[in-house]
């Protein structure tokens, strides 16, 4: 072990002396001060500018906002009025056979269940859920958290008449002024092979296109998910890019495709 070193030569304690005066003599003092409740009282004296800086720290403390507050604060500045409507009234999506809601809290048990299935998350980019409390904060808490700030919306697929969890569609990391975004998708594997997935998407993508006036919309997904990428093609999505052993799956190094939805003018 080593300890630090103190001056050696008298030039070197000449210097530290020196520095020593140079800090203000309340600062001294309240460095000084003992945080014992069997200390003595110290009267620490304060000139006019020392005043005035505690004020100045007073009222700094009592003004800073919030996280929340200056999120808020930026939101009205930067975001679209439609973005706000939408965000204070947000829809239940409808198609044919689906209701798309948002994620609640009482979701719980049904998206373990799914998000547990290592048949469902074999493409999903992340293990299989280990046990609820994990669905509970690392996807319920998370996604609730993020569509709070306005950066993630999830929409739970439900049957009609069926209020039950079934999978969502994800549209995540809005930009600032929601022109792009991505999204992901996961279905039960028990419903795989019916167009639930297609429908779903697809509903989504023509609010995120035609609502929320989103331009582009983007998508990865791992080379072996074929009927993924049929899945979005299907709905408007066109190959844009392949990356080459991009990811590990099962310790195996995967290729994945990148895929995007651009809206038209019209559209827009």
């Amino acid at each position: 072990m080593q300890a630090l070193s103190t001056p050696t030569t008298m030039e070197d304690s000449q210097q530290n002396a020196h520095s020593n005066n140079k800090i203000p003599e309340p600062l001294r003092k309240l460095a000084e001060l003992s945080l014992s409740p069997d200390a003595s009282p110290v009267l620490v004296p304060m000139t006019p500018q020392d005043v005035d800086l505690w004020k100045d720290f007073i009222e700094y403390k009592e003004n800073r906002k919030s996280w929340d507050t200056w999120r808020e604060e930026d939101w009205k500045k930067n975001h679209p009025a439609h973005i706000h409507e939408i965000f204070n009234n947000w829809p239940v999506l409808e198609t044919p056979r689906l209701r798309l809601r948002l994620l609640r809290e009482s979701d719980l048990q049904d998206a373990f269940n799914v998000l547990s299935n290592p048949k469902a998350m074999k493409y999903y980019g992340t293990p299989p859920h280990e046990n609820i409390e994990f669905t509970r904060k690392q996807h319920i808490e998370i996604m609730l958290s993020r569509f709070k700030f306005r950066d993630a919306a999830s929409f739970v697929i439900t049957f009609k008449g069926e209020d039950k969890f079934i999978g969502h569609v994800n549209a995540f990391q809005f930009d600032r002024v929601f022109k792009f975004v991505e999204l992901a998708y996961i279905v039960d594997p028990e419903l795989w092979g019916k167009g639930i997935a297609t429908e779903a998407v697809g509903r989504v993508v023509e609010f995120l296109r035609d609502d929320m006036k989103i331009h582009k919309i983007r998508a990865a997904l791992f080379a072996h998910n074929i009927a993924s990428k049929r899945v979005l093609e299907k709905v408007g999505f066109v190959q844009e890019g392949y990356l080459r052993d991009n990811v590990i799956i099962d310790g195996e190094f995967e290729n994945e495709y990148v895929m995007a939805y651009i809206a038209s003018k019209e559209s827009m």
